[in-house]
């Protein structure tokens, strides 16, 4: 158990030194303004790294979900709604500025990840999503293999083709941005209506 609390407390930290944050961070400010970041959905946003940032770039409300609030302390605070369930979060909220999820896909079964898209969106005109690309084999193994020895879980594949396909299929314009580091093969995707 001590080690697990090790684990989750590096977590927050050790983001910066597996992903390209500051260059994530970049696109963002871009592409983004604060006029359009006034309720942003984080869907699993674990330690609140990105969804501090929301509010603190763009003052955003957000509606932080992810799994690990369902048995936790959450604090609170004016700026943050936490939700444990997708299905929670969205049946009291109709639209959102920005719909973010980044580093979570890979963690939802494929009929999970057809749930969020699915029930997302048609409630955003703007999805960015920030995974890890099965297309690259190699890197794609070491982050399933980060995955099973830190977190214990299996993951799964998840391909930004047919990520830009999805939302294409729904009315999105789309950009791409390849981000790796070390060797995780990070991508990005921004998806506009």
């Amino acid at each position: 158990m001590a080690f697990g609390n090790f684990l989750s407390s590096m977590r927050r930290p050790g983001r910066s030194i597996v992903l390209p944050v500051e260059r994530i961070k970049e696109i963002c400010k871009k592409s983004l303004t604060e006029k359009n970041m006034v309720r942003v959905l984080d869907f699993g946003s674990g330690t609140l790294f990105w969804t501090d940032w929301f509010i603190e770039e763009f003052k955003s409300k957000v509606c932080a979900v992810d799994a690990y609030y369902g048995s936790n302390m959450i604090p609170e605070n004016d700026n943050i709604t936490y939700y444990s369930d997708l299905s929670v979060c969205l049946n009291g909220n109709s639209h959102f500025s920005l719909v973010w999820a980044c580093d979570v896909l890979h963690h939802l079964s494929p009929l999970d990840m057809d749930f969020f898209l699915l029930n997302t969106l048609e409630r955003t005109d703007i999805m960015i999503i920030k995974d890890i690309d099965a297309n690259h084999k190699f890197g794609n193994f070491i982050n399933k293999w980060h995955d099973k020895i830190i977190n214990n879980e299996t993951v799964h594949n998840i391909d930004p083709n047919i990520l830009m396909h999805n939302l294409k299929s729904f009315g999105f314009k789309t950009a791409y941005y390849y981000l790796p580091k070390f060797f995780y093969p990070h991508f990005m995707i921004i998806g506009y209506k």
